[in-house]
């Protein structure tokens, strides 16, 4: 019984993000072409891991895992439309502030 609410309460917080949004896809797609033009990354993996209003956070993960290591790229949306802020691997507290990046999609 106890497993059972494991499981469930599981389900709860991953299957929103198992189930891709149409925001979803804007958002990857405005990461896919903030990434190629401003790295040297041409084909990624994006994985949007949190949204929080108008700011998103999106992991992107080389297609040759030998190439560069794993980045976050932090978004606003911006007149209906997903832009992408910032870039890499580690962030500043005055990197966020700056930016305005919400304090629950910060990483350490």
């Amino acid at each position: 019984m106890k497993q059972s609410f494991l499981i469930l309460g599981l389900l709860a917080v991953a299957l929103p993000r198992l189930i891709a949004s149409p925001e979803d896809a804007a958002i990857i797609a405005a990461t896919k072409s903030y990434v190629a033009a401003n790295s040297g990354m041409t084909k990624i993996n994006a994985t949007v891991e949190q949204v929080e209003g108008d700011f998103a956070r999106v992991k992107v993960t080389p297609e040759n895992s030998k190439a560069t290591d794993p980045a976050l790229v932090f978004l606003k949306k911006t007149d209906g439309k997903w832009i992408g802020l910032i870039l890499g691997t580690s962030f500043t507290v005055e990197d966020y502030q700056q930016l305005g990046i919400p304090n629950s999609l910060r990483v350490n």
